[in-house]
Formats: structure tokens, sequence, C-alpha cells
């Protein structure tokens, strides 16, 4: 099992060094993310070519990500696919409980509960997500997030544009076709290719790989850039935004921990969830408010201030999962 070779990969290297190499690859994805904010700071990049990036990276690039790591030669079984899934469904059904939960705590004003709701349920799964897991357990483990992320890629465009809607009190109509966005018909196209152990020809897998290795990099100068747009010195007044920070990317995802970890889960199959819930806002919040009329700014100062928190609290999740 992927799991069991990483616990040996662990005993062998020591929690130390596997920690601290780890840790390098987080700081690379953020130097990334820091360039992708200064070119946009200088205007080598406008917000028109980063939506342009953006759409490409959710509809091409990590689409191919996902079909690319279902390619993989894996002993993952249909019992661990299943298992994996079941995980994810309970944690999103925890997670819509905690919408209704968390902004009564916090006194959010009636016109932000929904972007708030958002926010708590949803996770920047496709541009850090997938990058972060990657990094940490290597390509395979992107199999067991692309399984557990079904459920994101069909709630996303549903129940999510109405959490956003739902403070402006417009009545949005959901189209069955929102729900085979390219994540979940990546996901299906890479379980067929995996269930009946199809080999593709040689320029086929060699193109998926190359296109799906831009995901990474793309994804953090988009989220850099996309943070640059916002003004600063207006967000730190919010200290509602602290606090939900500190739960969305700490208390959830650890309470998570323990609670998979007295399952008897392996390594991967226990750190995927973990690190996908303590993932900082999805930057979907900010397309969907604008599209939506929602709070967009709220909203991007939600990607804003959980991404850079994020630096912290994803090191620290890492070290937890080591130990």
């Amino acid at each position: 099992m992927i799991g069991n070779e990483y616990s040996k990969y662990i005993l062998m290297k020591g929690h130390i060094m596997d920690f601290n190499a780890i840790i390098n690859q987080i700081l690379v994805l953020f130097i990334v993310l820091f360039l992708g904010f200064f070119i946009r700071k200088i205007n080598i990049i406008d917000e028109h070519a980063s939506k342009k990036i953006a759409s490409l990276v959710v509809k091409v690039t990590a689409p191919c990500l996902i079909i690319n790591s279902m390619m993989k030669k894996t002993e993952l079984g249909n019992r661990e696919i299943l298992q994996m899934l079941g995980l994810s469904i309970a944690v999103y059904i925890c997670m819509f409980i905690m919408t209704f939960i968390i902004p009564k705590l916090l006194r959010i004003e009636k016109n932000n509960i929904g972007v708030y709701r958002f926010m708590i349920m949803f996770s920047n799964v496709g541009f850090m997500g997938f990058p972060v897991i990657e990094s940490i357990f290597g390509k395979e483990a992107v199999f067991y997030g692309a399984i557990y992320n079904l459920p994101f890629y069909a709630l996303v465009y549903t129940l999510g544009i109405y959490l956003i809607s739902m403070d402006n009190k417009k009545n949005i109509k959901f189209k069955i076709k929102d729900i085979f966005n390219p994540g979940v018909c990546a996901v299906i196209i890479g379980l067929i290719i995996f269930s009946f152990k199809l080999n593709l020809p040689y320029v086929a897998t060699k193109t998926i790989d190359m296109i799906s290795s831009l995901t990474t990099p793309l994804s953090m100068i988009v989220i850099g850039a996309s943070l640059a747009g916002i003004k600063i010195k207006n967000i730190f007044s919010n200290t509602k935004l602290y606090i939900y920070s500190f739960l969305k990317l700490l208390v959830f995802p650890i309470i998570i921990l323990i609670i998979i970890r007295q399952l008897g889960f392996n390594e991967i199959m226990t750190g995927v969830p973990v690190i996908i819930t303590g993932m900082p806002v999805a930057a979907n919040a900010v397309i969907l408010s604008k599209e939506y009329d929602g709070n967009d700014i709220l909203a991007s100062e939600g990607v804003f201030i959980s991404t850079m928190l994020s630096i912290i609290t994803i090191p620290v999740l890492v070290f937890l999962l080591s130990n």
C-alpha cells in the first residue's frame, strides 16, 4: 500500500529529515505564489490574463493532473476508493453542519452569512490542494485526492452557488450540466482508465503528463496574482476573518486528524482529508461572488488572509501528520 510505503520512508529517513524536506517543498510553492503576486503588481500580467490562466488550470491542466495520477500503477483497490469517498462525504456533511454553527458563533451579519458558509464549506483544493498533496505524499497520492474531491466538484457549482447568492435573495436555477464540470469528468475518465487497466499510447500519456506538470506553478501564480488586487490596509481590521481562519486552517483539520487516526486508516488516507480540509478558502469564492452578486470583497479578503496564514498552518499540520 502507498500508505505503508510512506510510513517506511519516514522510519528510514527519520521524522525531522522528512519534515524538513516537506517544508522545503511547501516553501517552493509559496515562493512561486509570491512570484505571481509580484508580476501582477508590476503589471507583467493583468487581471484579464490572470483569469485566463485560472481558466486554463481549472479546465485543462488540473483535469490532466487528475487523469495522469489515475494512469499510474497502484495497488489501490475498490475498497480504498470507496473508503476515501466515504471519508470525503462524512467530512463534507460535518462541514455543512458547521456552516450553520460558525456564523452564529461569530455573529456574522445577515448579508454576509452566505459567503462565510461558502468559505467554511469549500477549501482551495484545485489550486493548492493537489500541489501540496503531491509535495507531501508524491504523485500517486493525487489519485486519493481526486477521489476525495468528487463531492467538492459536485457541490461547489450547486450548493456553492446557492450559498453565495443567498445574501442577495436571488433565485438561482441549477443546471444538471454544471455538475459535470472538468474536475468531475476528469475523475470519471481516470476511473475508467484505472478500472479497465487501459494502456494509452505513449504520445497520449506523455502529452497528459506534460500538461499536468503545469498545474502547480500556474496555480500558485494565479493565487499570488489574485491576492495582489486586494487592498491590504482594509483587511487587518476584520477580526472575524482571523477567528474563522484559525478554525478553518487548524481546529477543523486537527479534529478530523484525531477522528480518522482512531479509525485506523493508513498515512495517506489520513493525510489527504486533513490537508485538504486545512487548505485556505477556495478561489471559487471570489469568482462565484462576482458572477452571482455576492460580497466579492469579503470573499477576496477571506482568500487573502487564509492563504497567508496557511504558510504557517500547513507546516503545523504536516508536523502533526508525521508524528
